[in-house]
């Protein structure tokens, strides 16, 4: 699978979820390096937040509609 294809299928377990750890994406990318950061980078450019080394998570970002 490709990077993009990790992504939309890792969107939707998050939005069930709320989350997803880095291990998770790593798994699922095969533990290939490269698919595994251009998935972080898409999920980023998706609108995650992709956490950091203290946070290694991705979580649902929180739209917040004040006025």
């Amino acid at each position: 699978m490709e990077a993009r294809k990790i992504s939309s299928i890792l969107s939707e377990e998050i939005l069930l979820k709320n989350e997803i750890s880095w291990n998770r994406i790593l798994e699922v990318a095969n533990h290939d390096e490269i698919v595994y950061k251009l998935t972080l980078k898409y999920l980023r450019e998706m609108g995650y937040d992709i956490g950091n080394y203290t946070i290694p998570k991705v979580l649902r970002r929180i739209e917040n509609h004040s006025s």
